[in-house]
């Protein structure tokens, strides 16, 4: 019933698991060859991320440092650069996912004591997109990006080559769209200065700073767990708990699924003939529909051309509200306060999102795609 319920809640997860049964029923593997097709390493890096990042979040880390750049009183409109570029530069190193969870609900929590509502939909909807195109900078800024890293044997100078130019031009129009954030005055409420646990806090960014290392092949992945594991659990067992499972369930019923296709006669050489030339467009409409997660398991298997996948599957993070599930966590924590208007909030966000696509679409096509 537990399992039955987890479910239902979580369409993607059904749809994966369905996937994988099938195509394995198709193509039974065997269990070498699962164990195969699941990357190991590139879940085993994910869950050692997600749980030391939650490690700082829990620390106060994060909020530490909004209460030392303000204080007293602000305005409006800093307030909310503040919030959306945290997400948009945090979202380089922690995931976007991450970046929504630790700002979004600081941003909401913010306003609402301050009683500026009016600021809550336009920071959050532009936070989200902040946090969706930040973190499309470097490989370990969202899972797709992780796992293209992985699967093409990319290196940083050349993944960074590819996304830096779309990061930067991104950049620029979310700052000139913060000018329409209402510039009222915000008073913030007087908190007391809480000391961090830095005994706990160091330990943590230099397990942080082992993961990058193993992300720039300077560390193998035996070696990254070896150190890794018993660390976090010396520091915090309970760490371990934070982390999203059902991502990395869904990368692994994904992997097996796509993994039968490729024993299936028909997906063996179709897929990739109907893809060649059109990675970029197809990675990017059915990011509108599967979210570019999904997609990007999905379509890897069939193409080399890692530079248009790559950038379809992050740009395609804009425009419906699935296309990135990071978007999601966004709606969810605004839906819990007690004044929120869904109808209102989606409005925004599409056209906010649309506009950004319209933008980084032009650009591709004048620029990129010639």
């Amino acid at each position: 019933m537990f399992i039955y319920q987890k479910l239902r809640q979580n369409p993607d997860l059904s749809v994966a698991l369905v996937f994988a049964l099938l195509t394995s029923f198709i193509a039974p593997p065997s269990l070498a060859e699962i164990g195969q097709r699941i990357n190991i390493p590139l879940l085993g890096l994910l869950l050692f991320l997600m749980c030391i990042v939650a490690g700082l979040r829990l620390s106060g880390f994060f909020a530490a440092i909004f209460q030392q750049l303000f204080k007293g009183s602000a305005s409006g409109r800093p307030l909310g650069r503040f919030f959306i570029f945290s997400c948009y530069f945090s979202s380089m190193l922690i995931t976007n996912d991450v970046a929504l969870i630790i700002f979004v609900p600081l941003a909401i929590m913010v306003f609402t004591e301050a009683r500026r509502i009016r600021l809550i939909v336009p920071t959050v909807c532009w936070q989200t997109i902040a946090a969706n195109l930040g973190s499309m900078l470097t490989p370990i800024g969202n899972p797709q990006n992780l796992f293209i890293y992985s699967h093409y044997g990319l290196e940083p100078a050349e993944f960074l080559a590819i996304t830096a130019p779309i990061v930067l031009l991104s950049g620029a129009a979310i700052y000139l769209a913060t000018f329409m954030l209402p510039d009222v005055d915000v008073p913030l409420p007087a908190r007391k200065d809480a000391g961090l646990p830095w005994k706990k806090i160091l330990p943590l960014l230099v397990l942080f700073g082992l993961c990058l290392l193993h992300v720039v092949h300077l560390l193998s992945f035996p070696v990254l767990a070896a150190i890794v594991l018993p660390g976090l659990a010396l520091l915090n067992r309970h760490l371990f708990k934070e982390a999203d499972y059902k991502l990395l369930l869904l990368f692994a019923l994904l992997f097996i699924g796509v993994g039968n296709l490729s024993h299936i006669e028909f997906f063996q050489s179709w897929p990739a003939k109907m893809l060649a030339g059109h990675e970029f467009w197809v990675s990017l409409l059915l990011s509108q529909l599967l979210s570019n997660v999904p997609a990007t398991v999905l379509l890897a298997s069939y193409t080399d051309a890692y530079t248009p996948l790559l950038l379809g599957v992050n740009i395609g993070g804009l425009g419906t509200i699935i296309a990135s599930m990071a978007s999601v966590i966004s709606f969810k924590a605004y839906l819990q306060t007690r004044f929120s208007m869904p109808g209102y909030y989606l409005l925004t966000f599409t056209g906010s999102n649309l506009a950004v696509l319209a933008l980084l679409l032009g650009y591709y096509y004048l620029y990129i795609a010639r």
